[in-house]
């Protein structure tokens, strides 16, 4: 916990009031919660800039017939060399 920052933020009083009903159902503080939700619109926001830059990606690939040629490192040999993280 000692990478924490202390920072203001001003709520209206209708959501100080639902967030402390959650927290206090959860059974987080305040604080914990607020970085939880802060944590969970990041990840959103993470997850929706790499879709679009795959989708842009995907545009090049299908516009572009010398970036479908794969080289010996295709289809299986490509999953071996990168797995996917869990």
């Amino acid at each position: 916990m000692s990478d924490l920052v202390r920072t203001q933020v001003l709520l209206e009083k209708k959501q100080r009031d639902e967030l402390g009903i959650i927290a206090e159902t959860e059974g987080k503080s305040l604080s914990e919660l607020i970085r939880t939700f802060v944590d969970a619109q990041l990840r959103q926001r993470r997850y929706e800039e790499m879709r679009s830059i795959a989708e842009k990606l995907r545009e090049y690939y299908s516009e572009d017939s010398e970036l479908t040629a794969f080289t010996s490192l295709d289809g299986e040999d490509f999953l071996n060399e990168f797995p996917l993280s869990t």
